[in-house]
Formats: structure tokens, C-alpha cells, sequence
């Protein structure tokens, strides 16, 4: 009978006594004295493809747009450049589709002083907003990919003021009335740091941002999650008279015209041809891609730089593994070949016939004859001739993956030095009403490309049974997250698919998809920072039962959001971020636990931005007592899931130090910490908060990275009572092996000032005459760049276990997280 690794109570306590002034912090540590188990699961990951984990980042995968799903560019405005987003002119008036933060911006320079204005248009009553966006600096596709101040409308009936400087911070909201189906005046003045908005000429708000003004920068339109038009968009800076500035379209064509957008089109010599986007009788998804040679000289093609036209690292050497599913109307060659950003210089090609007009997967090797960290692939014709694509497949040879999977070697490897136990795959993506697991199983290239919670083209390339794979082989506790609109007989479904014999129906998909033995799956969780109401509650209870028919021992997770104030009454209180203000759903979920006689488990999401534990740290004790108070008997745990923050420094290590410390002493069975990945500088959702970060050559941990690397490789597994007199700045949990011959104390120090302190180990006799220690210690704002990764790194060493009066010394350096091993 297979049972959770996690069989442990909830019980015992931590003890600080209070600070006398002056005095040095004395940490007793009482060896004898177990409090709890302390779960190996602690130094986990979440990842999920936020800001291209994934697609982009754990996936072998080098292409990205592999499905041409990317529609092609828009033409250009006139004095604009756009990032991101649908921004369509139609006789005077510029059209915005809305999607996350797309931005357009005037290429006037200089908005410091002046005044900026726009009429705005609502069609219909919706969610998100639009407006402008000034003294814009550092632009770039995404949503917060700029800085700069934001100025929108909401139609609930409010005035957003806010602030970005690669994320969001918000200022002020106003409510103001925002009517639909009429224009309405939009209209900012800044002078220095000061700010005036108006609306229909009437002064809404007045803010003066004196803590953080921003520098002069362009001036442009933004909309979030909702369709708006705009039009006499019109500047005015100081010394200067207004100027509308008008919405045209530029009448040039491109070489781009008619190809996918995460591609590019180029010519050489005096071939003739062009590119179009077949949408009737496409290879997968809504649409492939043709290339055609029409006459002339030279060649005509695309080309694909990876994410963000980052470009594709190249070893010289090495041999790069791939396929085309393409079609011709009559017999064509064309290559494929590997060249310098540019298309100047040429490190490998290979030429592929086509003799047929059924699509045809066709395979090749390239091995490159020098090395690149920039370079592109390239898909070309070099004679008269037209081909259809549907499909590009590229990815180093075995050397380059993780034991033969489709994930990058360096990336699985990153994991691994960080010390991961555990990785949770989901987040807000799995509420993508088409997030659906079984368009995730079978051959790759024919799973449906999708629209995406973060990515309006998602891929499934790499998906949940890509990520078990990965879990099994890596050696990772692996907790897949899936929508709550799953239909109760497709998670049935996927139980058996996972669980199940291979002789039973979706055991045998298993097996044919490559896994014959079952993957022994143990948790599920069912949606992701959900209201957990009546209406999660009736969706909970039938997708529970139905894995229950299959498999009584998987442990469905409820995916729970955050809670930001103590929880006295289970029935009564206030601070949830999901708005709910009872207990009473969870009671009936625990309630269908125990009529099961099965486990549940509830996910909820704390803040680590530090370095100040955060609010709904500090209430999550509450939320664990309030759950054991109405569970009645039911088998149930507290995890958290995501640790989320919005930077990667070190204020934010701190931070996951203490809530992974707080989880030690809860008796937490999981804690994760959310990104587990993120590729550098990509930040377009405002979650730049990734542990590993990775570009197409490196990977490297960031400070928070590192924490989790320090408690996985000191691990002991019994909690032991600790005490700290004065403790000041320090935050203290003490940790011993099972035979008592080992003890580690874990130390986050989060003053500027080193904080010395002196230590008793009570009813302890160490072995050796002295201690090692690691500590993580720097400036608050510290991170690691790709030119930099070892900025911050934990430091190790061993001093002599020297004592005074049964006390041993030590200093704790300011902004750190120590841990000392005493042997």
C-alpha cells in the first residue's frame, strides 16, 4: 500500500524570549528536546511558464515559435514603435485588442515636463484598463518590461495611478467616472515630481512622487486585459506648443509581410519570392507557413533566433538533432542550416527533399564548425520552388539533454546544485480555459498549440507527463497542478493514464507514449489561487471522488490563494486575497476527506519580497490552526506552494529563509518557492523573482537560489527546541540527525549591522573540536548577472569550537542567512 511520504503531526512550539538592549543575542539550543519531524520537501521549486520557464526555458526546444501559431506583423505606425498587442489604425483612430500590457510609444524624446493627452473609448463594460504611460525608459516587449508612470481607466469606475520600473507598484486609485460607448478626455501634467490628472477637464488626483520620481523618458498608450480605441493623442512639454500627434500607418512592405511572428524573413542575391500564412489546410493549430522562390539568384527563407531573438548558443562540434513536417506541390529541395545572427557566415547546412504534397516529416542533424552564443537557425529555398511548413523541431544531440528527455541538461543540472526536492508544475497558467492535460500527451509536434493565460500562443510541447518524466529521472517529489474545469471523468482519466495497470485502457496510452510502468503519482492539485467557495467546493468534490475511484492514495491539493490577517474565528474574519471570509468550504472538503477515509491537502501562498517578514507569513500559523480546528478527524495537511515576491535580491533570500524556517516549525510537509526558473531579463509579467536563471548559454542561482541550496545540503530531519535572548535582527531554528550525533542551527540576520552571538548546545557533546558554517551575506539589493553570476554565493568555513563558560562565539554578518553544523 503506497502512503504520502509525509505521515508526521502537527505539534510542539517556538519559543524567542525579548530583546534587552545592548546586549549580544544568546541562542540555546536544547538537543534532547524534539519538537517535530522536519520534512526533506522544504526546498522546493514551482515553476511554471510565466515568464518562459517553459517554452523557452526548461524545453530543449531552441525554436520558439516551432508551430508558425504567431500571427505576422502589423505594419508600423508613423512615429511609433509597438511592443507587444494588436495596435490597428482605421481612419484616424488607433484600435488596441488588448492581451497583457501591450504598449505603443511616440518616439519624441524627452517627456520631462509638460503635459500629454488622449481620448479614450469603452465600448463595453469589462475588466482591466487603458490610458498612457510616461517618462518611459528601458521599453521592451512584456508587461512590465519599461519604466515608467502609468495613467488608465478602469470602467468599474476608477482612476489607476502607478508606478513601473520593471514591475508594478501602484500609487494611488481614485474612484472617477469612466462612462462606455463615449470618448473621454484623458489628460496628465507633470512638473518635476509632481503629477495632475483630468478627466473630461475635470482635476482628478494630484500626486508628488518625491521618494522615487522618474528621469525624463517618451510618452505612449497602454491597455490591460480589455480592448480600447484612442484617438488626438497630443503632447505638449515645456517651451513647446501642442502637437497632436496623428495614428498612420507606414506604406512600406517588408520582407516580414506574411511570416509567422516569432520568425523572420530575409533574401540574398536577386531571389525573387515572398511568404504567406496558409489558415485553410494548416499542419496544426490555425495556421502554417509557405516560403517561395519565385526566380532570380541567391535565396529566400526564414530564420529563428530562440526566445526574444535572444539568439541560439552554439557549441562548435557538437551535433544539434531535429525535423520539419513540411509539404510542396511538386518535387523541392530547400536547407536548413545553422549561421551567424546576420546571415554572414555560415556554420553548417543540410539539404532536404520534398516530393510530395502530403505533409512529411523530415529529419536532420547539424553539427556547427564554430562556436556561437548568438546565432540563428535558418529554413531556406536556393532554387524556384515553394514549400509549406508546419512544423521545426531543434535540440542538441544527447549530450545536451537531461538523460535523453526533452529538457535542457544545464537547466535539470541547476536544479539539482540547488539542492530541489520537490517541484510543483502550475500557477495561474493552468486557469487557461484550454489548458486541458490530455492535449499534452502523445507525439509533440501534433499536440494543439492553445491560447495561454501568460502567452497568447502556448505551446504544449512540454507538458505534464513531459514534467513527471523529468521528476521521476531527476529524483523530484512532483506535484502537477491542473485546472479546476477538468471534467471528473478526465481526471479519472489521467489517474489511470499515470497510476494505472498498463493493461487498463489509459494505462496502455501511457505505455505507447513511452512509460509502461506506472508513475506512482501520489499528489494532484486541482486549480490555482482559487476562491474557495461553494462553487470550488461542488467542482472539488467531484473531481476528488473521481480520482478517489481510481486511486485512493493520491492526495488532491486544494489550490488556496493567500491570507494576510490572523484567522481567529474559522467562520469569521477578513484579509483574504480571494475574498472569502469562511472556513466553510474547507470544512466540507475536509468532511468529504474523512467519509473517503482519504487525505487532502490545501496549498496557500505566501509574500517573501522582504526583507520584513510579510503579512501573510506572519498569519499563516492562524490558517494552520484554523484548518486543524474544523478538521474533525480528517487526514489533511497545510503546504505552501509559491513563495512569491517580486525581486530576486537578497532581501527576498532572507525572506524565503524565514518562511522556510516558519514551515519547519508548523511541521509543513512542502514549501516551494516560485519562479524556480527565469530566463535573464525576461520579466514581462511582473514576477522577477526566478531562483535559476538561464540564458541560452548559462544558468545561475540567484541569492534566494542559494538559500534553498544551503537548506537541502544541511538537512537534518528533527526539530529541536531553540531559544534566543536579545535575539535583535536574528531569526533562529535548530535542527538534529536522528542518532543526535549532528546538530545545525539555521540563523537569518536581517540588520545591516553584524550581530554577534553567542551559542549553548544543551545535553549535546560534539566529537569534533569544531564547527563549519555557510553564510550567504550582502547588500539588500544584491543579485547575480549573466557577466556576474558569483556576485553572491554563500561562503564556507570551519573554526575551532572554542568556548567560554560552555558558550561558543560567533559573529553573524549583517543581511545574511548562516547555517552552523556542529559534529
Amino acid at each position: 500500500m503506497r502512503k504520502s511520504p509525509f505521515a508526521f503531526a502537527l505539534f510542539g512550539s517556538f519559543l524567542t524570549l525579548g530583546p534587552a538592549n545592548g546586549q549580544e543575542a544568546a541562542i540555546e539550543i536544547h538537543a534532547d528536546q524534539v519538537i517535530r519531524p522536519i520534512s526533506r520537501f522544504l526546498t522546493g521549486s514551482c515553476i511554471e511558464d510565466v515568464n518562459h520557464e517553459i517554452y523557452g526555458g526548461i524545453d530543449s526546444q531552441m525554436i520558439y515559435g516551432e508551430a508558425f501559431q504567431e500571427p505576422a506583423p502589423l505594419p508600423a505606425l508613423k512615429g511609433f514603435t509597438r511592443y507587444s498587442g494588436q495596435w490597428i489604425v482605421d481612419r484616424g483612430e488607433l484600435r488596441a485588442s488588448g492581451g497583457d500590457g501591450p504598449k505603443l510609444l511616440c518616439n519624441e524624446p524627452g517627456f520631462a515636463d509638460g503635459t500629454a493627452s488622449v481620448e479614450i473609448f469603452f465600448n463595453e463594460k469589462h475588466g482591466g484598463n487603458a490610458g498612457m504611460i510616461l517618462k518611459v525608459t528601458e521599453a521592451g516587449d512584456g508587461a512590465d518590461t519599461f519604466n515608467g508612470y502609468e495613467i488608465a481607466l478602469d470602467t468599474s469606475g476608477y482612476l489607476i495611478l502607478g508606478r513601473h520600473r520593471h514591475n508594478w507598484e501602484p500609487i494611488q486609485k481614485t474612484t472617477c467616472e469612466v462612462p462606455i460607448k463615449q470618448w473621454i478626455v484623458l489628460s496628465v501634467r507633470t512638473s518635476g515630481d509632481f503629477l495632475e490628472v483630468s478627466v473630461d477637464g475635470k482635476k482628478i488626483l494630484t500626486c508628488s512622487d518625491t521618494n522615487t520620481p522618474l528621469p525624463a523618458g517618451l510618452a505612449g498608450l497602454r491597455v490591460w486585459q480589455r480592448e480600447a480605441r484612442f484617438r488626438n493623442f497630443s503632447i505638449q512639454t515645456t517651451g513647446r506648443t501642442r502637437r497632436l500627434v496623428p495614428f498612420e500607418p507606414e506604406s512600406q512592405q517588408g520582407w516580414d509581410d506574411g511570416v509567422s511572428g516569432a520568425w523572420s524573413g530575409f533574401h540574398n542575391g536577386s531571389a525573387q519570392g515572398g511568404f504567406a500564412l496558409d489558415t485553410n489546410n494548416a499542419f496544426i493549430g490555425r495556421q502554417s507557413q509557405w516560403i517561395r522562390f519565385a526566380g532570380g539568384e541567391g535565396e529566400i527563407g526564414l530564420e529563428n533566433q530562440g526566445l526574444n531573438r535572444w539568439g541560439m548558443s552554439l557549441v562548435r562540434g557538437k551535433t544539434y538533432e531535429g525535423y520539419i513536417w513540411a509539404r510542396a506541390p511538386k518535387a523541392t529541395r530547400f536547407v536548413v542550416a545553422f549561421e551567424s545572427r546576420d546571415g554572414s557566415r555560415k556554420y553548417a547546412n543540410k539539404k532536404l527533399t520534398l516530393g510530395t504534397d502530403a505533409w512529411r516529416r523530415v529529419k536532420f542533424s547539424l553539427t556547427p564548425s564554430t562556436s556561437d552564443p548568438a546565432a540563428r537557425f535558418a529554413i531556406k529555398l536556393e532554387q524556384t520552388g515553394s514549400v509549406e511548413i508546419g512544423y521545426a523541431l531543434l535540440e542538441p544531440a544527447p549530450w545536451g539533454r537531461f538523460k535523453g528527455l526533452p529538457d535542457r541538461k544545464d537547466v535539470v543540472d541547476g536544479l539539482l546544485d540547488q539542492g530541489v526536492t520537490v517541484l510543483r508544475y502550475g500557477g495561474s497558467m493552468v486557469n487557461a480555459p484550454e489548458y486541458r492535460w490530455k492535449k499534452m500527451i502523445g507525439p509533440r509536434d501534433r499536440r494543439p498549440p492553445y491560447r495561454g493565460f501568460w502567452h497568447p500562443d502556448s505551446s504544449d510541447g512540454w507538458g505534464i507527463v513531459d514534467f513527471l518524466n523529468l521528476c521521476e529521472v531527476a529524483g523530484f517529489l512532483g506535484v502537477p497542478d491542473f485546472n479546476i474545469d477538468e471534467s471528473p471523468q478526465d481526471m479519472a482519466d489521467f489517474i489511470e493514464y499515470v497510476n494505472g495497470p498498463a493493461k487498463s485502457e489509459w494505462g496502455r496510452k501511457r505505455a505507447a507514449d513511452g512509460h509502461p510502468a506506472p508513475f506512482r503519482l501520489s499528489h494532484v492539485e486541482l486549480g490555482n489561487e482559487e476562491r474557495v467557495d461553494e462553487t470550488y467546493w461542488r467542482k472539488f468534490k467531484a473531481l476528488a471522488e473521481a480520482i478517489w475511484t481510481k486511486d485512493r492514495n493520491v492526495i488532491p491539493v486544494v489550490g488556496d490563494f493567500a491570507y494576510n490577517r490572523e484567522i481567529r474565528d474559522p467562520f469569521d474574519f477578513n484579509g483574504s486575497d480571494a475574498r472569502i471570509t469562511t472556513l466553510a468550504a474547507h470544512q466540507k472538503i475536509l468532511e468529504l476527506a474523512k467519509q473517503h477515509n482519504c487525505e487532502v491537502w490545501f496549498d496557500v501562498h505566501v509574500n517573501t519580497d522582504g526583507p520584513a517578514m510579510s503579512s501573510s507569513v506572519a498569519a499563516l500559523p492562524s490558517y494552520v490552526a484554523a484548518i486543524d480546528k474544523i478538521a474533525a478527524g480528517a487526514r489533511h495537511h497545510v503546504v505552501v506552494f509559491e513563495l512569491n515576491a517580486n525581486n530576486h535580491q537578497q532581501r527576498r533570500a532572507l525572506s524565503n529563509a524565514q518562511a522556510i524556517m516558519v514551515g519547519e516549525r508548523l511541521g509543513l510537509p512542502v514549501v516551494t518557492s516560485a519562479n524556480g526558473l527565469q530566463p535573464d531579463g525576461q520579466n514581462d509579467n511582473g514576477w522577477d523573482q526566478g531562483l535559476l536563471f538561464l540564458n541560452p548559454a548559462h544558468v545561475w542561482l540567484q541569492p534566494p537560489g542559494y538559500v534553498t541550496q544551503m537548506f537541502s545540503r544541511n538537512y537534518e530531519p528533527l526539530l529541536v527546541a531553540s531559544e534566543v535572548q536579545n535575539p535583535g535582527g536574528l531569526d533562529v531554528a535548530a535542527a538534529r540527525s536522528e542518532d543526535g550525533k549532528t546538530i545545525v542551527l539555521q540563523v537569518a540576520n536581517l540588520k545591516g549591522d553584524a550581530q554577534p552571538a553567542k551559542i549553548a548546545l544543551r545535553q549535546f557533546s560534539p566529537s569534533r573540536s569544531s564547527f563549519k558554517f555557510e553564510q550567504l551575506t550582502a547588500s539588500f539589493d544584491a543579485v547575480n548577472t549573466a557577466e556576474h553570476h558569483d556576485n553572491v554565493q554563500p561562503t564556507r568555513g570551519e573554526r575551532p569550537l572554542a568556548t567560554t563558560d560552555g558558550w561558543i562565539a560567533h559573529t553573524f554578518p549583517p543581511h545574511s542567512f548562516s547555517v552552523l553544523r556542529f559534529e
